[in-house]
């Protein structure tokens, strides 16, 4: 014999609507009749009409129903999906990116001798500032960490290699990293974090440095000129008297302290550091 399946929760609510709602429209039937003249074999039609019609009508409803509940209660749902797996992407492609960058430069640094490169850094900046554009913030310290361990940022202390100009540092964390002598003539650097960095002697010239952190950076013997310090947090930071700012630059009024070119610059907590 064959078995018959269960019947669903839903078709069981619809028969049992059904046959609610047969006996209350023959009783409506039977009171119309009472009142107007129908005959008694029409009766019959017209209440299945009615209870398909309203039947219908009801399984409809649901319908919608349960669309809209797809479509506003578990929508949010697929979202989150999608946003995690568009963020487990591009993590993804900005590591791809990375990792195809180190491994092009360090064979770079293999074939030619380093003199060579620094001399001739071209071979590198567009490759670099390409990358730079297309990666996250904790990345593009990588980049840079990479570039100073590799003598890439200056030559012979001096900075006059020009792989960084005007590259796309934003929101960069180059914080307790030591970039002396680097070069970053007109760079943007908005809302990089430089705090506790050494930029020793660093170039500076015409670089964006808007809401940049630069607490507690050592900055003796920086090119600050030209460059735009808008809300720039500067507390305790080192300058010395060969630190180069704009003479409309108030340095009284950022914080920072002037120490002699001999000496590095101590660390000081922030208040909110020591509560």
């Amino acid at each position: 014999m064959e078995k018959h399946q269960p019947e669903s929760f839903f078709i069981k609510i619809v028969k049992r609507f059904q046959k609610t709602l047969s006996s209350f429209l023959n009783a409506i039937a039977e009171a119309i009749t009472s009142s107007v003249h129908i005959p008694q074999v029409a009766i019959g039609p017209i209440v299945g009409a009615l209870i398909s019609a309203t039947t219908t009508l009801i399984i409809g409803f649901l319908t919608i129903s349960n669309i809209f509940s797809e479509q506003f209660l578990y929508r949010p749902l697929q979202i989150q999906d999608n946003n995690a797996n568009y963020t487990l992407e591009l993590e993804r492609y900005h590591q791809t990116i990375l990792t195809e960058y180190l491994s092009y430069t360090t064979q770079l640094t293999l074939d030619y001798p380093l003199w060579k490169l620094q001399q001739n850094p071209y071979l590198l900046r567009a490759n670099t500032q390409t990358v730079l554009d297309e990666i996250d913030s904790e990345r593009k310290r990588y980049i840079i960490m990479f570039l100073q361990d590799a003598n890439l940022l200056n030559f012979n202390g001096q900075t006059t290699i020009p792989l960084l100009k005007n590259a796309n540092l934003i929101e960069a964390k180059l914080d307790k990293l030591d970039l002396t002598s680097a070069n970053f003539i007109g760079a943007d650097l908005t809302k990089a974090n430089l705090s506790q960095a050494n930029l020793h002697k660093s170039n500076f010239y015409q670089a964006k440095l808007t809401n940049t952190n630069l607490t507690n950076t050592d900055l003796r013997g920086v090119n600050l000129e030209k460059a735009d310090l808008t809300n720039a947090n500067f507390t305790n930071a080192c300058y010395d008297n060969f630190t180069k700012f704009d003479p409309s630059f108030d340095v009284h009024k950022t914080k920072m302290r002037l120490i002699s070119s001999f000496n590095n610059c101590p660390f000081i907590p922030l208040e909110k550091e020591t509560k």
